[in-house]
C-alpha cells in the first residue's frame, strides 16, 4: 500500500484542498497497458510530487486527488507510483518558503522559476539538485525537444547549472484585443488598425447607441486596474509601461521613455471623452467581467487569445445578439504591429525542480522525459484527450472527442490536458485538428494567428528581482509611474511634466536600478 505523503507547513495548509492521501492498491496502477511489450515491467517507480491547485476546481474538490482517475492513468501510462502534495493556490509562494525551511522536501517540487524570492536561496544554499548530468545521462527527450532558449532561462539555470525543467509555452504572445462585432455591424464600421481609426470606432460605440437599448450606457474600451488589460495604445507606441527597452547601451523601463508621453495624451484623450472606461483605476476583475458579460456594455477589452468561443458565449448570456471578434491591436506611428502583451519567455508558469535529499531522482528524470517520447501515442490521446471510454471513444480507428460543455466538463477536461502535463507538448494550444473540431474551433484558430503577428519584445524578459527594486519598489511601473500616468490621464497632473517625473524617479535611485538592469542584461545576453 501507499504510503501517505505527510503534509507539511499546517499553519498554511489548514483548509486547502489537501484531504489526506488515502491509501491506493499498487495494482491499479501496474502498467499492464500502454507502457511496453515486457511480460515483467518493471516496479513503478515511486515519485512524491509537491505542485499547485490552480484553484481548479477539479482539484480542490476533490477527496482524495491521489486515487483520481486521471492520476491513476497517468501512472498506469507511465509506470509510475505518484503521491501528490497539494500546495493551495493563495498561498503558492509562502508555502514553498516555509517548506525549504522545515527541510522536509518531496522528491518533484513545482516552481515558478528558480530565481523567484522563495526558490533563489535555497539554489544559492544548495538545497537544490544542479540537474545537467541527470539530464545528459536520463533524459534524451528532454535534450532534443526542450530548446536552448528554454535552458538558458533565468527561471531554470544559473551559473551555467540547470535546476529546473521547464514546462513548455507554446503561445509566446497569449493576450489579444477583443471587440463587439454586432456593434461594428450595425453601425456599418470596419475593423479599425490604426489608433486613429480606433478612436473614431470608440467615439461611435459611445455615440450611436449600438446596443439598441436607447440608453448611453455603452463603454466602448473597458481595463483594470493597473492598466491590466489595458495596454493596446501604450502598445501602439511601443511602450507597455511594465517591459524594457536596451537603447543607447543601457536598459531602461519603457515607463520613463520619451514615447511615453504621446502614449498618455492618447490615454487622456480616451479618458476625458469617455471612451475609456473612467472606473478602470480601480476596476476589480468581478467589475470588469460583469460590464463586458453580466450587462454586455463594453465595446473592447483585451485578454487570452485561447478562448474566444468561451467569451462569445459569456457575453451572450448578457446579450442574446452579441458576436465577438479578435482584431489586430492599434498600429501607432511607427507602422509596425500593435500589442497588449509582451512576447513570452518559451518557459510557461512552472519550473520543476529536485531537492538535494531527492534518493530516485534518475527516476524523476526519466518521468519528465517521458512527457516527450514522441513514440507514445496512448501517452499523447491521454493527455489531448483523456479516458477511453469516459472522454472519447474511438471509431474506425479515429478518435471522436467529447468536448466538454459544462463547466464540470471543462474542469475535467484541463485536469488531463493542462494540470496532470508538468512538462512536454501543450497540443491542446497547437493541434489544429483537435482545435478546429472544437465548437467556435474556428474563432479560436482565427485568436491565436492574430496573437503569433502581435506581442512586444521585451529586453528585461526574465531578469531576476534586483536589490535595488527590492529595496524599493515603488520604482516599478505600478509605484511612482502609476501614480504619476494616473493623474496626468485623470486630469490632475500635466503631461508636461513627464520630464519632471523622469527627473525625480532617477534621483529616488532609478539611476541605480538601470545600472543593475544593465549589467545584468550585458553579463547574460548575447549581443
Amino acid at each position: 500500500m501507499k504510503k501517505t505523503f505527510s503534509v507539511l507547513l499546517s499553519t498554511v495548509l489548514v483548509g486547502s484542498a489537501l484531504a489526506g492521501c488515502a491509501s491506493k492498491d499498487e495494482g491499479g496502477t501496474s502498467p499492464s497497458n500502454g507502457s511496453g511489450g515486457s511480460s515483467t515491467p518493471a516496479a513503478p517507480a515511486k515519485i512524491k510530487v509537491a505542485l499547485g491547485t490552480g484553484n481548479l476546481a477539479y482539484v480542490t474538490g476533490s477527496r482524495d486527488i491521489n486515487s483520481d482517475k486521471y492520476v491513476t492513468k497517468l501512472e498506469q501510462l507511465s509506470n509510475t507510483d505518484l503521491e501528490l502534495q497539494l500546495i493551495p493556490h493563495e498561498n503558492y509562494s509562502q508555502t514553498i518558503t516555509l517548506m525549504f525551511a522545515s527541510g522536509e522536501m518531496p522528491d518533484l517540487l513545482q516552481t515558478k522559476g528558480i530565481n523567484t524570492p522563495e526558490v533563489a536561496p535555497a539554489v544559492d544554499s544548495g538545497n537544490l539538485m544542479p540537474l545537467n548530468e541527470l539530464i545528459d545521462k536520463y533524459g534524451p527527450n528532454l535534450k532534443k525537444y526542450v530548446p536552448q532558449e528554454s535552458w538558458d532561462s533565468a527561471r531554470v539555470s544559473k551559473d551555467g547549472k540547470i535546476y529546473g525543467i521547464p514546462q513548455e509555452n507554446p503561445i509566446r504572445n497569449g493576450t489579444v484585443t477583443y471587440i463587439r462585432q454586432d456593434w461594428l455591424d450595425k453601425l456599418g464600421l470596419k475593423a479599425p488598425k490604426t489608433v486613429d481609426e480606433y478612436i473614431t470606432v470608440l467615439k461611435a460605440f459611445k455615440e450611436k447607441d449600438p446596443n439598441g437599448n436607447g440608453k448611453n450606457d455603452e463603454i466602448p474600451f473597458t481595463a483594470r486596474s493597473k492598466f491590466s488589460f489595458g495596454n493596446a495604445f501604450f502598445g501602439a507606441y511601443d511602450v507597455i509601461p511594465s517591459l524594457w527597452k536596451y537603447q543607447n547601451d543601457q536598459l531602461v523601463p519603457n515607463f520613463i521613455r520619451p514615447e511615453m508621453v504621446d502614449a498618455l495624451k492618447t490615454y487622456r484623450k480616451l479618458y476625458e471623452e469617455k471612451l475609456l472606461d473612467n472606473e478602470f483605476l480601480v476596476m476589480a476583475g468581478k467589475d470588469w467581467d460583469a460590464k463586458i458579460k453580466g450587462s454586455a456594455v463594453a465595446g473592447m477589452w483585451a485578454h487570452a487569445a485561447t478562448y474566444p468561443d468561451k467569451w462569445q458565449s459569456d457575453v451572450q448570456a448578457g446579450d442574446p445578439n452579441a458576436k465577438v471578434a479578435v482584431i489586430s491591436s492599434p498600429v501607432g506611428p511607427s507602422g509596425k504591429p500593435g500589442a497588449v502583451d509582451e512576447i513570452g519567455s518559451s518557459v510557461s508558469d512552472y519550473v520543476w525542480t529536485l531537492p538535494k535529499n531527492t534518493k530516485n531522482a534518475a527516476e524523476v528524470i526519466k518521468f519528465l522525459d517521458w512527457y516527450y517520447n514522441p513514440d507514445n501515442k496512448d501517452k499523447d490521446n491521454f493527455l489531448l484527450y483523456g479516458l477511453e471510454g469516459t472522454d472519447y471513444t474511438v471509431e474506425n480507428g479515429k478518435i471522436k472527442y467529447n468536448y466538454p460543455k459544462t463547466a464540470e466538463e471543462t474542469g475535467a477536461e484541463f485536469m488531463h490536458q493542462g494540470w496532470l502535463a508538468f512538462t512536454g507538448p501543450k497540443k491542446y494550444l497547437t493541434d489544429e485538428e483537435y482545435i478546429k473540431n472544437k465548437p467556435g474551433g474556428d474563432k479560436i484558430l482565427a485568436a491565436l494567428k492574430v496573437a503569433q503577428a502581435e506581442g512586444a519584445k521585451n529586453d528585461g524578459l526574465g531578469m531576476p528581482s534586483l536589490p535595488t527594486l527590492q529595496a524599493r519598489p515603488e520604482l516599478k511601473y505600478d509605484g511612482l509611474w502609476l501614480e504619476f500616468a494616473s493623474k496626468v490621464i485623470t486630469g490632475k497632473e500635466s503631461v508636461d511634466k513627464f520630464n519632471d517625473f523622469v527627473a525625480d524617479w532617477k534621483k529616488r535611485g532609478g539611476d541605480q536600478l538601470i545600472k543593475e538592469a544593465t549589467d545584468w542584461y550585458k553579463s547574460t545576453q548575447k549581443k
